[in-house]
Order: structure tokens, then sequence, then C-alpha cells
């Protein structure tokens, strides 16, 4: 499935606003002498077209105004935009290529080379060109977020799943209404992480949300996105319904457990907790506490209490996954016990649903180097450091 076609990750607004401050020292190459014919008018007549939305006369217009005068910037990067827009990719590439010939230094041009590399499969070209805009710290915010976001894109028909997370979560760091962030974070999420459908469904309707009402991409995540992700909760509530209960029981267990623990009857309470949960294997909060306190108590070593008390862990997570305490104990135990790939896994579901959770970010960067995993280790460390 091509995801871009609907949601291009290179916003063309911001595109525009950038070429619309191009002065008159950009129309030409550096050092170069003023041409009788620059090409300028060429220029204006193609704009004047754009705005009545005729592509064809705007077309014909900017390749007028680069054959006339090749060494025009802001010719050849409206060309190269107008061909992005009609999907001449290869035209495109082209004339972005001559506008960074132009100006090598230029980050506008730079990002529509980069779109451009990328629908024409240069996949190298197009990370390379954004990564240079991306890590460029004396650009704007949103310039730098579009490149991240456009990045990202690449890292993720590259099938690269985790470097484009960590590209989509600086993008949303830097710009935090950039839609194609939340939208392309929610496809990770739901095509190749398989998260609960809550947090995906946050990412779509984020999305939806930062575009304009009138945008026909917003209205396509909410009629062929958002409907089957309600649909799956309910059908998941329903089956939680049918499941074999007792939370009276449950709840009774639970509070006669938390009485005996705070009298330090440790073996009892661990007791009346697991009873609880047996009870109620449902109950996120009885999952929990027989999780904390027999997680407490299993020596180094003995797997089958290990994977016990991990399994009591993923229920209270599954009753509840916005519950970042249950995320961050479950971490803590598991990367106690030397599980480094589990505790990795929870940490980064727990960063899903809050990317700003530094406990679980330092965590995870130290689960990533135990498990031998350094290049994604300093990816998120590197993120780490932008919410300082």
């Amino acid at each position: 499935m091509n995801y871009f076609k609907t949601l291009p990750f290179v916003a063309l607004t911001v595109l525009a606003c950038m070429l619309a401050g191009c002065g008159k020292d950009s129309k030409a190459a550096p050092g170069a002498s003023a041409a009788k014919d620059d090409g300028t008018a060429d220029v204006e007549r193609g704009m004047a077209a754009l705005e009545k939305q005729d592509l064809k006369a705007a077309s014909a217009a900017f390749n007028a105004a680069v054959k006339t005068c090749p060494a025009n910037f802001e010719a050849q990067m409206q060309l190269a935009v107008l061909n992005i827009r009609l999907g001449e990719t290869a035209a495109a590439a082209a004339a972005a290529a001559r506008a960074l010939e132009i100006h090598p230094d230029s980050a506008e041009a730079r990002l529509v080379s980069g779109q451009a590399a990328y629908l024409t499969k240069d996949y190298a070209r197009a990370l390379q060109n954004f990564s240079a805009v991306a890590l460029e710290k004396s650009l704007p915010a949103n310039v730098r977020s579009e490149a991240w976001a456009g990045r990202g894109v690449v890292e993720f028909v590259m099938d690269k799943p985790d470097a484009a997370r960590i590209s989509f979560l600086r993008a949303r760091r830097l710009k935090r209404n950039n839609a194609s962030a939340f939208y392309h974070l929610g496809m990770l999420y739901r095509d190749k992480y398989h998260y609960d459908d809550a947090v995906v469904m946050e990412q779509f309707l984020m999305a939806s949300r930062m575009l304009d009402a009138k945008d026909p991409r917003a209205s396509k995540i909410l009629r062929d996105i958002i409907p089957p992700l309600k649909s799956s909760i309910a059908a998941a509530a329903a089956k939680r319904g049918e499941a074999k209960r007792n939370p009276a029981k449950s709840a009774k267990l639970l509070s006669e457990g938390k009485a005996l623990e705070a009298k330090k009857q440790t073996t009892a309470a661990m007791k009346k907790y697991e009873d609880a949960f047996a009870a109620d294997p449902l109950s996120g909060p009885a999952a929990y506490a027989f999780a904390m306190l027999r997680g407490a108590n299993v020596r180094l070593g003995n797997q089958n209490d290990v994977d016990k008390v991990r399994d009591a862990y993923h229920a209270a997570i599954a009753d509840n996954p916005s519950a970042q305490a249950y995320y961050e104990s479950a971490a803590q135990f598991l990367y106690k016990h030397k599980r480094w790939a589990n505790a990795i896994k929870v940490l980064e579901k727990a960063i899903a649903h809050d990317p700003d959770n530094l406990k679980a970010l330092d965590l995870l960067i130290a689960a990533l180097k135990k498990a031998g995993r350094g290049a994604e280790s300093e990816r998120w460390d590197e993120y780490r450091k932008t919410l300082q």
C-alpha cells in the first residue's frame, strides 16, 4: 500500500512558504552576473497560474523560465514542486537536482529533492537529503520537523521500523501538530508492532484533527481507518465480558491482601493476591498487586517464577494500557532478571503511549545496550536529549 498518496510526508504548504521567501539574489548562482532575461517574468506568470489552479499553464511558464535561465533557483524549485503535484517524478527529481547544484546548502531544495528521490525509489538519496535538513539545528523547527517525518517515511519503506519510529517522534517533538508524523506512527503501531487499538486510534485521530476539516485526507482517516479500530475495540470489550471471572471475590481478596501486606505478612498477602488474580484474570489491580509482591521475592535464575510474574504484568497492562506504572514496574523486573528482549518490548509500548516518559526512555536505552543493540540505543539517546 502506498500510504503517501493520501498524506504527503513533506508538506507542500511549508515548501511554498519557504519558496515565497526567495529573494532576488537566490535566483542566480552565486557569483554569476544577471542575465538580460533571468526568467523572472515567466516565474511570475507561473505563480499567477498556480493561484488560478491552472497547473498546465504554470508548468509551461516554469519550464520556459528554466529554459531561459537554468540558473534561476526559484524557477527550478517551483518546477520541481509542481512536477511532484503532477506525478512527474523523474522531471521533479531532475529540477530539484539542478536547484541543489545552484544552492547546495539550500534546505528547501534538499526537502524537495528528498521527496522526489523517494518517489523515484532512490531511497539512499532521499534519506541523505532529509537527514541533512533534520540534523541542521540552525533551521526553523517546522522545517526540521518535516525533514524528520520525511526521513521516517523512507526508513519505513526500507523496513527499518525502529529507526522510523524515532524519526516520527522527533518530528512530533519539533512540531506538535505534524499530521504526517502522527499518521505514520499510527501505521507503524498498527501494521508493524500490533499495539493495542487504543494507542493506534489515538495517532490517527490526532492526524485527522491537525488537518483542515475540508481536507480529503482527514475524511479518509475518519471514514476508512477509525471505524474498523472502533469495531475491534468493541469486539475486545465484548470478549472480556464473556470471560469467566468473579470481580467481587477478586476485589475482596485484593483488599485482604493489602491489609496483610501492611502488616508485613508477605507470604499470606502474596497468596491473597494470587487468589484475587485467579478469581478475576482480567483485573489489572489484582494482577499488578500479585506481580509486584511476587516479583519482589523471586530468586534470580528461577525462570518459572519469572514467567509467572511476567504474565501477571502483561495481564495488568492489557487491562489498562495507559498505566505507565505497570510498564515501568514490569520492565524493571524483566531487566533485573536479564530478560532484555521482554523488557525492550514493554518499554517501547510504554513510550508509544507516552513519548516523554524519561524513566522508560532511560531504562530502554540501558536494556538495548545490554541486548547488544547499540545503534538503536544511541538513536533513542539522541531522542532522549531533545526532552531535556
